[in-house]
C-alpha cells in the first residue's frame, strides 16, 4: 500500500526535496497545468496541421467523390490519425446555406489528381512528413458516408455587417482515422454564388 500525504491549500514553505501534495477539503488533489493539452503531441513531433490553399475552394453542395478536403490514412500506415480540430474560414463569394458534414469512406491507393497539401509539422519547423495525407479536391475510391455535422452555415457573403470568424469543430479524439480510409470535410448546402473557403485540420499520429 503506498501512502501519498497532501496539504489541505497550497504549502506556504519554499520547494523542497520532500514537498508536499496541494490538496482540496474533500481529498482532491489540486493540480496546475504547465503546457496546453496538445502541447505534449507537438513536442514529441506527433502532430500535423493541414490547410487548402488560400486561394479557397468550393465548400460543395452534396457528397460526392471529390471532397474539398480529406485526409488520407495509408493501409499499412501503423498508426491512427486522431483528429483534434478543424477550422473553416471565408474567402469569398455568397455561401449557401446549409451544413458542413464529417464523411468518410475506404481508400487503399493514393486519391488521384485534385491537390496533394503539405503538412505543417508541429513543432514548427519539424519537416518530417507523417503518414496521413491531406489533399484538396482530390479524387476518392467512392462517395462518402457521412459521419457527423460539423458546422451549420448561413448565406453569409462578403457585404455582410458583422466580422465572420473561422469555425471551429474541436473534435478532441472523437474522430479517429484508421488505416486504409480516408476522412473528409463536405457541404451539403445550397449552391450561393462561386463561395470560396479554406479548410484546416490538426489531427496526431498514434502508433497503433
Amino acid at each position: 500500500m503506498t501512502i501519498l500525504q497532501t496539504q489541505v491549500g497550497i504549502p506556504a514553505a519554499a520547494p523542497s526535496a520532500n514537498p508536499s501534495v496541494s490538496s482540496g477539503r474533500n481529498g482532491e488533489v489540486i493540480t496546475a497545468d504547465l503546457h496546453g493539452k496538445k502541447y505534449t503531441a507537438a513536442y514529441n513531433g506527433k502532430l500535423y496541421i493541414a490547410s487548402t490553399a488560400v486561394a479557397g475552394v468550393a465548400p460543395g453542395t452534396a457528397l460526392s467523390t471529390t471532397p474539398p478536403m480529406c485526409l488520407w490514412n495509408p493501409p499499412g500506415s501503423g498508426v491512427n490519425c486522431e483528429i483534434h480540430r478543424a477550422w473553416l474560414g471565408y474567402v469569398s463569394g455568397t455561401l449557401g446555406a446549409g451544413s458542413i458534414v464529417w464523411a468518410w469512406g475506404p481508400q487503399n491507393t493514393n486519391p488521384s489528381t485534385g491537390t496533394a497539401l503539405v503538412p505543417v509539422g508541429a513543432p514548427i519547423g519539424n519537416l518530417a512528413s507523417g503518414a496521413g495525407k491531406a489533399f484538396q479536391g482530390s479524387t476518392v475510391a467512392q462517395t462518402p458516408v457521412i459521419v457527423r455535422p460539423a458546422w451549420t452555415l448561413g448565406a453569409f457573403l462578403a457585404s455582410t455587417a458583422g466580422i465572420n470568424p473561422p469555425l471551429v469543430d474541436e473534435v478532441d479524439g472523437e474522430l479517429v482515422l484508421a488505416p486504409g480510409n480516408f476522412l473528409c470535410l463536405q457541404g451539403v448546402t445550397a449552391a450561393g454564388s462561386t463561395p470560396l473557403c479554406l479548410f484546416g485540420l490538426t489531427w496526431a499520429e498514434i502508433q497503433i
